[in-house]
């Protein structure tokens, strides 16, 4: 972008520094009456300054600082500004207790088979006999209870519907663990600071219907619902999901392995609604109300109309928002005569979008759409001139294919540009085969969207003449299907990225201007040399070069897993999570966390017990990662599961050893693993636990490093630990105590937490477990002897690191 073009563009400075308000405001808080003062004392200055014909510069600084205290304003109020009788000032249900909610359901329900999900625009909280009116939007979890016989159906719920519901109100879940998506933040740019959850359909009563205004209750969901229908009616599973997402921008019901393969393919902005529906609803409109030879004026005016309509139809995300009013100002300009300039278009299209809801600057939407956009239109100008343009100069056979082919290419390639940071941070990995795959995956898209639009128009008419058209777009979506996860699949389809933090995204933006930026050959060696420079610096920065002992318990819900990651660079996983007929431990937060930290390989494997909440994750990780030794007490139980890891154990060629007392392990440097339990006693070589009692058959050992001690307990219950003081007593003394069976008061006996007297005392349990752990009497115990107690469900994860003499309680939120 060159200074002539810098001139020409007010509103892009503007929306910049607008931006830089924006910024500052969303940490810090400032008096709105100062703001004001200060806008008015600027605002008088630049006036006189005009008149007088100041200084040129400092207006322009005065301007720009005005601009900012606009953007500082704005997210003052966005931010921290909420009506008194906002539900997010209402206090979480205290365990064990329920309130009632009042509200009425302002999107359509999210139904599976068990449980229902939906926005509640909250009327009134009632707790006992106090009854609360409140304001503000909640989401609301109603699901099926499991744990009575009695046969409940699931509720009718739809759209306009007021409801009473009987449950827990409470803060949406923050991440658990390092680098996990943070729902509640999530949730809070959307203005929503409260989830409600119900267990048992029969806790869900509706109170009245239609209780929306006209637009949405009769015109706006009506339609979205007839759409959404008609696709369910004659397009199904993935097909089904894919063409939900292209036309409607629904996409809840796209599986998990469709969206990986999407994001693995680099193809996921194919199902973020934007850009080219907004282009169909324009040409079609266009060419429908020019066969009536309505005027321009108005025909300007009812296409407008028409992709307002539709930015609502799809929920007004940042992408069709950005894509409406940008495709408005070019009808505006084409219809004024005035020249178009693109990135003031752009310019506009922020500003409007964050004077509405300045917390959309924070929305990965946002960030992705605009970023996109402005990357294709800087370097998409470039690539014409290098490449493009030479093709069309030369006279080849197939030359305009070759063209559109290398349009799509360099199309893919400037929008990835621009967005690699941005995917890297919020997928952890950056496509390499989403430039080959565009160029197949748009084109087809485009058909199969234009072709979605057809079949739902279709149907308002004729069912039929729907139905065959939607025959065509299954079979071309389907294809389309099999090539993106082809190409998923590949080995080289994506890298993985590992802790791509706020340095690494400016060195890399760096680097793309001292390259974009070069203006004559002699200067090539040096722009070069001091990407080198910003390269190593950035290398040097993010090594970490302290070589500490880190423990991690990540936060599984109800059940163990802990990662311990050597000082030499190996990693020990201890247990892995739990597993359900809708969570793998393994699959959502094991696997996915190792990812994020570079880890690959687990060089040792120690699994304390055989029941699901320590194992359930152990298959998903035999399948994906490679893993070196397993170390496990010996217990023998034969199931499915069990069967299908043993299975996985022989196959791999694992090494696979039953650990007993007084076995050590010395190999890692400066580092031991003491084995302390169990005995033949408890386990026997036959692999059956004294008295079935898998607890008491867990591994239980100190790891030591250098003068710091750790004691992993497994679920070790009174009759172990009594046999553990008696054998070891002095020796049990820890800095750190892994509290056994998640505090259960079935363990943690006075006698062995005296003998233990642990500085820190981690608990890893499920928030709001159906055991109650931990246990009260528990807690006691651990705060008498003075132990800092850290707990998985009211904290999440707990990181430790230690040099070996001292340890350290890491901050990671």
């Amino acid at each position: 972008m060159n200074s002539e073009i810098l001139q020409n563009i007010p509103a892009f400075k503007f929306s910049f520094f607008f931006i830089i308000g924006i910024l500052i405001g969303s940490s810090l808080v400032f008096n709105p009456l100062l703001l004001i003062i200060l806008s008015g004392i600027l605002t008088t200055y630049i006036l006189l300054l005009q008149k007088k014909n100041g200084s040129l510069l400092f207006r322009l600084i005065l301007i720009a600082l005005l601009i900012m205290i606009f953007g500082i304003y704005n997210s003052n109020i966005d931010f921290f500004y909420h009506a008194d009788n906002s539900i997010r000032f209402v206090s979480d249900t205290k365990r064990k207790s329920k309130v009632e909610l009042i509200g009425i359901i302002t999107e359509l329900p999210d139904y599976d088979t068990t449980r229902i999900k939906f926005v509640l625009e909250s009327n009134k909280v009632i707790s006992g006999s106090d009854t609360l009116d409140v304001s503000g939007e909640v989401i609301a979890d109603v699901r099926k209870d499991n744990f009575i016989k009695v046969k409940t159906h699931q509720p009718s719920l739809t759209v306009g519907d007021k409801i009473l519901l009987s449950g827990q109100l409470t803060l949406a879940g923050t991440s658990r663990n390092p680098g996990e998506f943070d729902y509640k933040k999530y949730l809070e740019l959307h203005n929503i600071y409260k989830t409600f959850f119900v267990s048992g359909y029969e806790n869900a009563k509706v109170i009245s219907n239609n209780n929306l205004n006209f637009l949405y209750q009769n015109i706006l969901f009506p339609a979205k619902i007839f759409a959404l229908n008609n696709i369910d009616k004659y397009n199904h599973g993935d097909e089904g999901a894919f063409l939900k997402g292209l036309v409607t921008g629904e996409r809840s019901d796209i599986s998990t392995e469709l969206k990986d393969a999407f994001v693995n393919a680099g193809v996921m902005h194919l199902i973020a609604v934007s850009g080219l529906n907004v282009a169909y609803i324009i040409i079609s409109a266009t060419l429908l109300l020019s066969l009536f030879r309505v005027p321009q004026v108005p025909k300007t005016i009812i296409t407008i109309i028409i992709l307002l309509f539709y930015c609502l139809f799809t929920g007004n995300s940042s992408s069709i928002l950005r894509a409406s009013i940008m495709g408005i100002l070019v009808m505006t300009a084409f219809l004024l005569e005035r020249r178009i300039n693109f990135y003031n278009i752009i310019g506009i299209a922020v500003m409007i979008i964050l004077i509405y809801d300045s917390k959309q600057l924070f929305d990965p939407s946002f960030i992705l759409s605009f970023s996109a956009t402005i990357s294709m239109a800087i370097f998409l100008s470039v690539f014409e001139k290098l490449f493009i343009n030479r093709i069309r100069e030369n006279i080849i056979k197939g030359k305009k294919m070759i063209v559109n082919i290398a349009g799509l290419f360099f199309t893919s390639l400037a929008a990835q540009i621009g967005t690699l940071p941005i995917t890297a941070i919020y997928f952890g990995k950056i496509s390499i085969i989403s430039l080959f795959a565009n160029i197949i995956a748009v084109p087809l898209s485009n058909f199969s969207l234009a072709i979605g639009f057809f079949q739902i128009l279709c149907a308002t008419f004729s069912e039929f003449i729907s139905s065959l058209i939607a025959e065509t777009n299954n079979l071309l979506l389907t294809v389309q299907i099999l090539f993106i996860k082809w190409c998923a699949s590949l080995d080289f389809a994506y890298i993985q990225v590992v802790n791509f933090n706020t340095i690494k995204i400016l060195s890399y933006y760096a680097m793309i201007i001292l390259i974009l930026t070069i203006k004559n050959k002699s200067k090539i060696i040096f722009r070069i040399t001091l990407c080198i420079l910003v390269l190593t610096g950035t290398i040097i920065y993010n090594t970490d070069f302290s070589r500490k002992l880190k423990i991690t318990f990540l936060d599984i819900g109800q059940g163990d897993c802990a990662l311990i990651e050597t000082p030499d660079g190996k990693n020990i996983l201890i247990d892995c999570g739990r597993i359900n007929n809708t969570f793998n431990s393994g699959e959502r937060t094991i696997g996915p966390y190792l990812r994020r930290n570079g880890i690959n390989k687990i060089d040792l494997l120690i699994i304390t017990h055989l029941h699901l909440d320590h194992i359930g994750g152990i298959n998903y990780l035999l399948q994906n990662f490679k893993v070196a030794e397993i170390l496990e007490s010996g217990q023998k139980v034969r199931s499915l599961f069990t069967n299908t890891m043993d299975s996985l154990i022989f196959s791999n060629k694992i090494k696979c050893e039953n650990i007993r007392k007084g076995d050590l392990i010395d190999e890692l440097n400066n580092l031991r693993l003491y084995f302390l339990f169990p005995t033949d006693e408890f386990v026997s070589p036959a692999g059956i636990t004294l008295g079935n009692n898998l607890n008491n058959g867990s591994l239980a050992f100190i790891l030591k490093y250098k003068d710091v001690k750790i004691f992993f307990s497994g679920d070790i219950e009174w009759e172990a630990e009594k046999y553990v003081c008696d054998c070891y007593s002095g020796f049990l003394k820890t800095n750190i105590l892994k509290v056994a069976h998640h505090g259960s008061i079935t363990s943690s006996t006075i006698q062995f937490i005296v003998n233990n007297l642990p500085e820190y005392a981690v608990i890893s349990c499920g928030l709001f477990n159906k055991f109650n752990h931990p246990s009260d009497i528990v807690l006691n115990r651990l705060s008498n002897i003075g132990a800092k107690i850290y707990r998985t469900d009211t904290g999440g994860a707990v990181i430790l690191e230690s040099d070996g003499t001292s340890v350290d309680v890491l901050d990671w939120k």
